[in-house]
This record gives C-alpha cells, structure tokens and sequence, in this order.
C-alpha cells in the first residue's frame, strides 16, 4: 500500500471528523471552533506526514480533541452519544497517520500484510466504537454517577493521551 495514499486517508478523516463535528454544532462558536481544528489538524498532518514527523500526529489528535471539548462544553448536556464515534475516529486517524510514517522505510511488507492490517484496524475501530457506546449505557443508566465516575473519566482521557504520545515518542525515536 503506498505511503501516500495512508497518510491522505489520514489528513482526511481528519478534516471530516472536524468537519462532521462543525456541521452538528448548534453554536456559531462551536461551529468555527470545530472547523478551525479540522483545518488544523488536517495541514499539520499533511505537512509532518510528507516532512516525516511523528510529533505531528498527536497535536492533530489534539486539536480535533480541543474542538470536541468545546462543543461538549458550549452544547453538551450530560452525555454526548457522538463520544464513542468521536474516540473511534482519533484513533483510526492515528493508527493511519502512524502507518504511514512506518511506511517510509524501504523494507517491503510480505504480500497481504496490508490487508490484514487494515482488517486489524478495522476491527479494533469497530472495538473501541462498542466498548463507547457500552460504557456510555453503562454511565447513563448509573444513578451514583457524580465525581468518582468523572474522575475516571479524566484518568481515562489522560491515559489515553499519554498512549498518543507514547507511540509519538516510539516513532521519533524509531528515526
């Protein structure tokens, strides 16, 4: 699979999650604010993907993360049902923005790696969307709720930051 077409798949789930994001928003602010991190994230990944810079991946995912944030902050009421579909595309657009990063090297994959490398992922979107929506249930049919869940909740978000730059970091230091 060529390099380049994994690093625009990535540039472009990137600007449509942002742009998904902008579209469903209510708030005007919101609206720019998503849009603003699409564009973001899109030209920074464009440009450290072709300037072979992993450092680039976790800032896009920040940005649309940032973006998501504020439209849970302006328009969110207590739980957001996009959530799940939102984490899910972070981390596709990840995993190909990091795919093609590995795929710069001159080593040839065995034949069919790339298929079942995209079924892989594949799979694990699919994962992540389920265990979402299931922890979403689980969180809205919860009537302790209150600040222990959204402590975990922030734990989790910050672990699942700290996993982003953990790959960055293996990626930088893979060069």
């Amino acid at each position: 699979m060529p390099r380049l077409a994994v690093a625009a798949a990535a540039v472009a789930l990137a600007a449509a999650t942002g742009g998904w994001l902008a579209l469903a928003a209510d708030d005007r602010l919101v609206r720019w604010t998503n849009l603003l991190a699409a564009a973001l994230a899109a030209v920074l990944l464009a440009a450290g993907l072709a300037l072979r810079r992993a450092i680039v991946v976790p800032v896009a995912v920040i940005a649309l993360g940032t973006g998501y944030a504020v439209a849970l902050a302006i328009d969110g009421g207590p739980l957001d049902g996009r959530a799940p579909v939102v984490a899910a595309a972070l981390f596709v657009l990840a995993e190909l923005a990091y795919w093609s990063l590995e795929l710069r090297d001159a080593v040839a994959d065995e034949p069919g790696a790339h298929l079942r490398r995209i079924g892989l992922l594949s799979v694990l979107a699919v994962g992540a969307l389920a265990l979402g929506a299931a922890l979403l249930a689980l969180v809205d049919t919860d009537p302790l709720g209150g600040i222990g869940l959204e402590a975990l909740g922030a734990v989790a978000a910050v672990a699942a930051l700290a996993l982003v730059a953990l790959g960055a970091r293996r990626a930088d230091e893979a060069d």
